[in-house]
């Protein structure tokens, strides 16, 4: 909250409270880099056991599936569809990956619409599935 505050202010007498946007972007693409190493290497060899099974082919079917859903017949621009699938599996690397490949700020808007929304169906989804298998 007290940075809240101070950042509302800006400045108090010689202290500036923002940070310069070069620094910005250097903590968050540190933060994420960060992210994705420790991500890579707790999951590394369970996905690649997944991937040379039957993971490669269902992922591609699910990929293709979604893909002509949003894309054909609802007709959505392709930047807009990656920015929702990143906000529904709640991943900030696909986005970042997606706002590399388009010069739009779609990927935003469409990871900003899906994000909260899917994090509470995925904490209801874990509680009501359990019931309905349990006797």
């Amino acid at each position: 909250i007290v940075a809240l505050v101070l950042g509302k202010f800006r400045r108090t007498g010689g202290m500036n409270w923002t940070i310069p946007l070069s620094a910005n972007l250097v903590l968050r693409n540190l933060g994420l880099t960060l992210f994705l190493a420790q991500v890579g290497m707790a999951s590394g060899p369970k996905f690649a056991a997944t991937v040379t099974e039957p993971g490669l082919m269902m992922l591609g079917l699910g990929a293709g599936a979604l893909g002509a859903l949003a894309v054909l017949i609802y007709k959505m621009p392709y930047d807009e569809v990656a920015g929702i699938v990143a906000g529904a599996c709640g991943n900030p690397a696909i986005l970042a990956y997606s706002n590399k490949l388009t010069p739009t700020d779609r990927p935003d808007l469409g990871y900003a619409m899906i994000f909260p929304g899917m994090t509470i169906v995925k904490i209801l989804f874990v509680d009501i599935v359990p019931a309905l298998f349990l006797p």
